[in-house]
């Protein structure tokens, strides 16, 4: 089992918080509407939202403006910095959408900061499998002040704060949970046999790794808000003081059981000390575990993703349960769905992501909006 005993606090929350709500009472350059957007989104938080649900949605205005993380100018910081300022010039956001650009170094960065061999394949990375199946050669669960990656980590955040300063929010790296940090160590195989036959191991994992998570949170959190820069998290949601996106795509591999037992305590943590958490519940696979979820009164909201190909839609009892246990919800939708899953859902507690991929243009997302907002007129 896994020991859930207080680990010390964030030391600066109280001061995070402080600056979180007085940046959100300021227009940004980007963002003019920015204070009434911010204070729909904390009302979300509180499912005390009026009128229209929360809709977060933007294409680009110019296709020729290369998208993505852009890791190939990783090295290059400030080239880095002008791509991505690029990208944010020629978005166009509706509805409670927010101006802000992520430094990103890809999915589980937690990993490669631990030092893990790490691939770059297109505009992602991937941890390599390296820990052998008696757990005899895993590394000092530790991040070394002189990683590489941990360097250059602090040296983006700072230079994207720079540059947000009263124009947009400053976004922060995924750190990846614990259990995708060791399916990353491990191989997905690997992983599931450990979980019958070494449990122990994983369960001192956790334990080992929970130190370096909260390392790692406070360096991108307490960066750009040193220099006073609002944060937010990759899910794109505003909230007056800091929030973690809870992580756990590993469990749609796992029983109840071995979820509740080993990975769910540590993400209850998690959401503990950072005093906000919204767990990302990624596809059909992962919800059969929605109702554990919600009865980790820590864990504060819910973000549903469908997976390629799928329709939300099939799944509205699932979400409608959600809401109906207190929880604002988030939820991933095609564009297609939008405006029907705006109608079937409390509106006070939710967050539509739309997913435009290249169907619709400026116009058209604009008219999708106003489609979504026709009832509350």
């Amino acid at each position: 089992m896994i020991n859930t005993s207080s680990y010390p606090p964030f030391p600066n929350l109280a001061e995070w918080s402080r600056v979180q709500a007085e940046f959100a009472r300021h227009p940004l350059e980007y963002c003019a509407d920015f204070p009434r957007i911010a204070a729909r989104h904390e009302a979300w938080w509180r499912c005390e939202l009026e009128g229209p649900p929360l809709v977060l949605a933007a294409v680009t205005t110019d296709p020729s403006v290369i998208g993505g993380r852009r890791l190939e100018l990783l090295s290059h910081p400030e080239a880095w910095m002008a791509a991505r300022l690029a990208q944010l010039k020629t978005t166009h956001l509706v509805g409670d959408a927010l101006p802000a650009i992520r430094v990103d170094y890809g999915p589980v960065c937690l990993g490669m900061l631990m030092g893990a061999p790490v691939d770059f394949i297109s505009d992602t990375t991937w941890t390599q499998r390296f820990v052998s199946d008696d757990w005899s050669n895993a590394r000092d669960w530790e991040i070394h002040e002189d990683n590489p990656w941990w360097q250059l980590l602090a040296r983006l955040l700072k230079l994207n704060a720079e540059n947000a300063k009263g124009r947009y929010v400053a976004m922060t790296p995924s750190l990846g949970g614990t259990a995708d940090v060791l399916l990353n160590f491990r191989g997905a195989e690997q992983l599931c046999m450990d979980i019958v036959d070494q449990p122990e191991e994983i369960a001192k994992a956790v334990e080992a790794i929970y130190p370096i998570w909260h390392k790692g949170f406070e360096r991108i959190w307490g960066e750009p808000l040193a220099m006073g820069v609002g944060t937010i998290n990759w899910v794109g949601l505003w909230s007056n003081r800091p929030y973690h996106v809870l992580e756990c795509d590993f469990n749609f591999l796992i029983g109840s059981q071995a979820f509740q037992g080993l990975f769910l305590p540590d993400l209850a943590r998690q959401a503990r000390d950072v005093g906000r958490g919204i767990f990302h519940l990624d596809g059909p696979g992962a919800a059969k575990h929605y109702l554990a979820l919600l009865d980790k009164p820590e864990i504060t909201a819910i973000q549903y993703t469908t997976g390629a190909g799928n329709s939300v839609l099939t799944h509205l009892e699932m979400l409608r349960q959600i809401q109906e246990r207190g929880r604002p919800l988030q939820v991933n939708v095609p564009a297609k769905e939008a405006v029907e899953l705006s109608r079937k859902l409390d509106p006070t507690g939710l967050c539509l992501c739309v997913e435009v991929g290249g169907d619709l243009d400026p116009h058209g997302l604009d008219n999708l909006y106003r489609d979504i907002c026709k009832p509350f007129r």
